[in-house]
């Protein structure tokens, strides 16, 4: 199939009509920029062969802002050498018609026609969907969509089958897909596909089985306990016998007994050794009180003496503390005296500092008063100019509306006026005598215009009756009358005596206001602000002129001052050295009144301890302290004497703990009766038990559950079978189908290495059962298809379509190729590669390449289209 011609009507962004003409057998390349108009090229295309005619969903096909639009293509095409012509109308007025030859076909039998020839289906309604795209899917590669090949292959696959078939001599394999389809169908009611787990029938029969086994088991385990129960129950009422006839509890409640009584005695013991406790306690606290009483007057003794010789020693310190302030004080006031006298240096030395800084802003405010002053009288100079040049222009200005509105009447009454000059009758005149013309006598020579009829009297000659030859001659009167009406009321209104004057007073009006704006520049120039900003600015340099003069001549005499820094230096220095000296002083002080204080301080405290040791009431109970320690020492031992005897007493008492063995025998005696107790519970509900499950027919319900899991059974194994069977026929099938598919892949095969070595040289490509490529072998290594680069499956993507090309156009079917911006992500290299292999197949295939990069396809020999030029076209 090889297109002819092209012709886009109203298309998307195609408002007007775009025609496609000579196009090659072979390589047509179309390039632009983004949103040239490429894709809608290719869209256009598609929509023609591929879309239903009357969709609903095609109203965005129409241009923008063209709601009412038809949207139009038509193709001229040839097929098998016969001249083909289709053209689809879309929206409003849609229609659709397929010539072939001599053949017209229409509407709905016109795209089943195209279906049949091109290889695709018609979609049932709606936008036309992938799976419906066929071999055109696969061939006409959209935009950004080069790489993607696996789901535009599985749509076209039953075309490339057929095609394969064909070329190849194998035999058709669509029956076994579909008997292994069916076989599936039936595999996938009893077995899952991906897990192989029981599903449907078998699983629900695999599910019963194990409920009727379940319960099976249930019944039986109830009559194996049934069996137990009734051993358990005879062992139950043995042992409940034999405990009443021993009644072990009672004697357990005499043990426990006994072994309280023995408790009791050991608790009396434990109160008395308490009391020994607490007895030994308060003697020991008031021993302890006794013995710390007098601790304290031994040390009272101790610290009088140790602070007797730390008084003595203060005191010489005091002394010198003494010496060193006065020696710091006498410092001090010699650094203050010299401090005074570098800050009177430093004071002098800065007015200097200030005279110079004064002197300095005086000569530059008086500068700026000057340039002021000057500045002030050129802006006045400027500013009468524009004055005056305003007044002038003001005198001068003109209406330029009514300007306008003369020089344009003006020229329409010259052309008026010469008008009806020339519509005039003219009768030039010579005469001997007078004629009487109206109520006008005529002599001698001249000239007479005619506007309206007259009558020229001849005397005995008779009379003549002149009539204009212009019938609307009075019109035209009328007419330049109003006009000159309207003129002269103009030249009144501007006060102007023609035309000429008014322009030439207007443009003395534009020069003088040329002047005014010139004038206007220089005074901005003098005055930016404004000549009362410069008076301002005049009074405010005079008033700092005038302040800085009065801060000079109230400064000091500075002859004798020093340099600045000399000063400063000489202040610092002296200021270091009166802060050291107060720093000494204070420290002094510090020392002198902290030594004056400790020294009072324990003085005080010395004399508060020496009249306590003197107090008569302190040395009497200083003697009773005494006495009272030998006491209590003599009582404290006589205590510990008695509880070291109670204590080895409770010890014997203590060796068989009789209250642990009087809680023992009273637990031992209530577990016997609880288990006494617990018997003949048990007792009970085995009887009750017994009773129940022997009147419930237990053997006649495990009889018939047992026939139920026999007929179960039965029906799992036969589905379990058919499932075998099923899978060993699909396993059979499948190999023999993809037997047949290695069969019909060898052309396809041979056609994907012819073009494969272009870029991949010892290498081959792997094809799926869809025949779309799954796996590329190179380098000894085998890569899936998504592993790879999106540049290198944007290049496989590229060479398998002209592959699948060869091998529909080999079976007899139509092809035609479109690649909408390809190659995007390719490298030079490739690229080059890339064009050497499309300029082979385009010696058997038409192809349509669409691309935003002329540079890059300009070496292939090939004239380009650009799109921007088919437009202007």
């Amino acid at each position: 199939m090889k297109l002819q011609r092209i012709a886009i009507r109203e298309f998307r962004q195609f408002s007007g009509q775009l025609v496609i003409d000579d196009l090659q057998p072979g390589l047509n390349l179309f390039v632009g920029p983004n949103e040239a108009g490429k894709s809608t090229i290719a869209e256009a295309v598609r929509a023609v062969f591929l879309e239903r005619y009357k969709a609903s969903h095609l109203k965005d096909l129409l241009p923008w802002g063209l709601a009412n639009g038809q949207p139009s293509v038509e193709v001229s095409f040839e097929l098998d050498g016969v001249a083909c012509r289709l053209s689809k109308q879309f929206v409003s007025r849609q229609r659709c018609e397929l010539r072939i030859g001599q053949s017209v076909f229409s509407e709905d039998e016109a795209e089943d026609r195209l279906a049949a020839l091109l290889g695709f289906s018609r979609a049932a309604r709606g936008p036309l969907k992938a799976e419906n795209a066929g071999v055109p899917g696969l061939l006409w590669v959209q935009q950004g969509a080069t790489q993607e090949l696996r789901d535009s292959t599985g749509h076209a696959a039953q075309y490339l089958r057929d095609a394969l078939t064909q070329l190849s001599g194998g035999r058709e394999s669509a029956g076994e897909d579909a008997l292994i389809a069916a076989v599936q169908r039936e595999l996938r009611q009893l077995l899952t596909a991906r897990t192989q787990k029981a599903t449907g029938p078998l699983a629900e029969a695999e599910q019963k089985l194990a409920a009727l086994s379940a319960s099976r088991d249930e019944l039986q385990q109830q009559r194996q306990q049934f069996d137990e129960n009734i051993a358990r129950l005879a062992a139950q009422q043995e042992a409940f016998d034999d405990a009443e006839r021993r009644r072990p509890w009672e004697l357990h409640e005499q043990k426990a007994a006994a072994a309280q009584q023995r408790a009791a005695a050991v608790a009396e013991l434990e109160r008395n050794l308490q009391g020994l406790d607490q007895s030994l306690r308060v003697g020991e606290a008031e021993l302890a009180v006794a013995v710390q009483q007098e601790q304290g007057a031994l040390e009272l003794e101790a610290a009088l003496a140790r602070e007797r010789e730390q008084l003595a020693a203060l005191r010489v310190e005091v002394s010198a503390a003494q010496a060193a302030y006065a020696q710091a004080e006498s410092s001090v006031a010699q650094a203050e005296q010299a401090a005074a006298e570098a800050n009177r240096a430093l004071e002098l030395a800065n007015a200097a500092v200030s005279a110079a800084d004064l002197r300095g802003q005086i000569d530059v405010y008086r500068a700026e008063r000057e340039r002021l002053e000057a500045s002030i009288a050129d802006a006045d100079k400027a500013n009468a100019a524009v004055l005056q040049a305003a007044q002038e222009a003001a005198a001068l200005e003109i209406d330029e509306r009514q300007l306008k509105q003369l020089v344009a009447l003006d020229a329409e009454l010259t052309v008026l006026r010469a008008r009806t000059e020339a519509a005039m009758t003219r009768i030039e005149y010579r005469l001997n005598g007078e004629v009487k013309v109206g109520e006008e006598t005529l002599s001698g020579t001249g000239v007479l215009r005619v506007d309206e009829e007259k009558r020229i009297e001849l005397g005995a000659l008779g009379q003549l009756r002149v009539i204009p030859g212009v019938s609307d001659l009075s019109a035209q009167f009328s007419e330049l009358a109003t006009h000159e009406a309207e003129h002269g009321q103009l030249l009144r209104s501007l006060g102007v005596v023609s035309s000429g004057a008014a322009q030439a007073r207007h443009e003395q009006w534009k020069t003088l206001v040329a002047q005014q704006q010139s004038h206007a520049k220089i005074l901005a120039v003098h005055a930016p602000q404004g000549i009362d900003a410069l008076r301002a600015a005049l009074a405010a340099t005079a008033a700092r002129w005038q302040a800085s003069s009065e801060r000079l001549a109230s400064l000091p005499d500075v002859s004798a001052a020093l340099p600045l820094d000399a000063a400063r230096r000489h202040a610092q220095i002296a200021r270091d050295a009166l802060e050291a000296a107060r720093k000494v002083l204070a420290q002094a002080a510090t020392a002198y009144s902290s030594g004056v204080a400790q020294a009072e301080s324990l003085a005080a405290q010395l004399q508060r301890k020496e009249a306590q040791l003197s107090d008569d009431a302190f040395r009497r109970n200083r003697a009773q302290w005494q006495a009272q320690i030998v006491e209590q020492r003599v009582k404290v031992d006589a205590l510990k004497n008695q509880r070291g005897e109670r204590e080895r007493e409770l010890d014997a008492a203590r060796l068989d703990d009789p209250a642990a063995e009087a809680l023992r025998y009273r637990a031992s005696a209530d577990l016997a009766r609880g288990e006494q107790h617990e018997r003949q519970v048990r007792i009970v509900e085995l009887r009750s038990q017994l009773e129940t499950m022997g009147a419930s027919g237990l053997g006649e319900r495990l009889a018939a559950l047992e026939a139920q899991v026999e007929q179960a059974s039965r029906r799992k194994d036969e589905l379990s079978l058919r499932a075998s069977a099923l899978s060993l026929l699909d396993e059979v099938l499948v190999d023999e189908r993809d037997a047949a598919l290695a069969q019909l892949r060898a052309p396809l095969t041979e056609r994907l290495g012819h073009y494969l070595k272009r870029i991949f040289p010892q290498s081959s490509v792997a094809l799926g059962d869809d025949l779309s490529p799954a796996m590329l072998d190179r380098d000894g290594r085998s890569e899936l298809l998504d592993a790879l680069s999106f540049g290198t499956r944007e290049q496989l993507g590229i060479l398998t379509r002209l592959a699948y090309a060869d091998l529909l156009q080999a079976s007899g079917r139509p092809t035609l190729l479109m690649l909408d911006d390809a190659a995007v992500h390719t490298d030079a290299a490739r690229r080059d590669a890339l064009k050497r292999a499309l300029l082979d197949a385009a010696t058997r295939h038409q192809i349509l390449v669409f691309t935003c990069h002329p540079e890059l396809w300009d070496d292939l020999g090939v004239r380009q289209r650009a799109v921007a030029d088919l437009k202007l076209a």
